[in-house]
């Protein structure tokens, strides 16, 4: 439990009880609980929508749903993308992209992406949030689930780029418990297809693969990841698990 406190202050600005003396050993190890906290995050969002979807229609709530995941995370990982994508897109040299991403000022690059991201975000949450099919709203449950796991990816199977930094640690921590996260990602994957059926299981498919491709890419390009693009991960896979899910909402009904 207290593993799981101190994830939950990490990755949201939900109020809860400081952990004392948490040790550095404590705070990498909570990564495990990471997905947990997405479960968390989404089972929020869920009953969030079960009222919002009482009193506003689906464009409203749908603003109002991506409103309160920011406060949730404080925008943490969307800042992470913001930087990211400042740096990525810089068509610089490595290190000076990875200069650019540490950078705290945002330019232009990241600016723009990030208005183009919670655009697409929004439009497929107000299409997901108006489809018949009873389903649809579950995808808010497992959106930051699944992407919460996903961000482990990164952690587990790609270099850190800089010499120091918070991500350096989770990095090393990981180096001999990869079969934590596979059992983690089986097990998400069957409550998936439990929940969602096959909607979820493409949804799980095509932000699991691109991810991989992503973080591969990026990885040899800036030789590792950094914690903004630990962050930038997050953010992608939930645009991504919504864009996988919904075209399989209610359009084969053997499949759903």
């Amino acid at each position: 439990m207290r593993k799981l406190i101190i994830a939950m202050t990490f990755l949201t600005r939900i109020p809860l009880p400081q952990p004392q003396e948490v040790t550095g050993e404590e705070f990498t190890k909570s990564q495990y609980y990471y997905p947990l906290v997405g479960l968390i995050i989404g089972g929020i969002l869920w009953g969030s929508f079960q009222i919002l979807n009482l009193i506003f229609p689906p464009l409203i709530t749908g603003a109002l749903l991506i409103i309160l995941e920011l406060l949730l995370t404080g925008g943490i990982h969307l800042d992470g993308f913001m930087d990211s994508m400042d740096g990525l897109l810089s068509a610089r040299t490595p290190e000076r992209m990875l200069e650019i991403m540490k950078d705290s000022h945002v330019g232009a690059f990241g600016a723009l992406s990030t208005m183009a991201f919670l655009l697409l975000k929004f439009a497929f949450l107000v299409e997901l949030l108006s489809h018949s099919s009873p389903l649809a709203p579950l995808v808010l449950l497992f959106m930051p689930f699944v992407a919460r796991w996903l961000f482990l990816i990164g952690i587990f199977f790609f270099p850190y780029a800089r010499q120091e930094g918070l991500g350096k640690g989770f990095h090393e921590s990981s180096r001999e418990k990869k079969g934590i996260f596979f059992g983690q990602g089986i097990l998400l994957l069957a409550l998936t297809y439990f929940v969602l059926h096959w909607a979820g299981v493409a949804g799980f498919i095509l932000a699991t693969v691109f991810l991989i491709i992503f973080t591969r890419k990026v990885s040899r390009l800036l030789g590792g990841l950094t914690g903004d693009l630990y962050g930038a991960s997050i953010e992608i896979g939930e645009l991504l698990f919504l864009l996988g899910c919904y075209p399989l909402l209610g359009s084969f009904p053997f499949l759903a």
